[in-house]
């Protein structure tokens, strides 16, 4: 006779499936308030993305005819992904998680603490250049300083791609620098960052693309 153990009684049995469907909940849960979020992201570097481009195309008095709405289309086409991203995610759970919730408390708070600090130095540095007849410079050092904010916000929202998207951009920002046109070096700079952040937007909704959430 068969001696009964804990994982044969129907009591255990009941338990570990209860722990199995919770586990998979919070993470159907974590994955749909990750989305959400990256949406989010995505959706505001689209549109910083387009006031990079209309400033290079202002500097550019020649651009084809087809610069404008080519632009248009790019930034239509991601904010549409976006919307359809986060459409998709009403169909996922919205129960209350109160250790997400305190995670993402924390992480506006330090996204808050860093855009606030990129503000401050786009506005010294601003100040500072401009009292020195250096204005025109002015955009490639906002380019740098917006590069450089990506840096910690690669960690607060636990986005690897930032890393890839600050470093590009202060690339880009650094080599600007040798072109000694101011109005050549700031189309060139907008172009630059349009090109980082829609490129980043549309990584960053391939990535929710790929990684679906578990169903409940």
């Amino acid at each position: 006779m068969q001696m009964p153990t804990a994982s044969n009684l129907p009591g255990a049995t009941i338990r570990s499936g209860n722990s199995s469907s919770i586990s998979l909940l919070g993470e159907a849960v974590s994955s749909a308030v990750r989305i959400r979020y990256m949406t989010a992201g995505a959706a505001i570097l689209t549109l910083f993305g387009a006031w990079w481009c209309l400033q290079a195309l202002a500097q550019w008095s020649t651009h084809p005819s087809w610069s404008i709405p080519a632009g248009i289309a790019t930034t239509v086409t991601l904010l549409g992904l976006c919307v359809l991203r986060l459409s998709a995610t009403r169909k996922m759970p919205r129960f209350r998680d109160p250790v997400a919730a305190a995670k993402g408390k924390h992480a506006g708070m330090l996204f808050g603490i860093i855009f606030g600090l990129e503000g401050v130095l786009i506005a010294l540095c601003s100040a500072l250049l401009t009292n020195h007849g250096l204005s025109p410079w002015i955009p490639t050092a906002t380019a740098g300083i917006v590069g450089l904010h990506f840096i910690p916000l690669a960690r607060v929202f636990e986005v690897p791609l930032y890393y890839w998207t600050g470093s590009l951009a202060v690339l880009g920002a650094l080599g600007c620098l040798l072109v000694h046109d101011a109005g050549t070096r700031q189309q060139w700079v907008g172009f630059c960052m349009s090109a980082v952040l829609w490129g980043t937007a549309g990584l960053l909704l391939l990535q929710m693309h790929r990684s679906q959430p578990v169903q409940v």
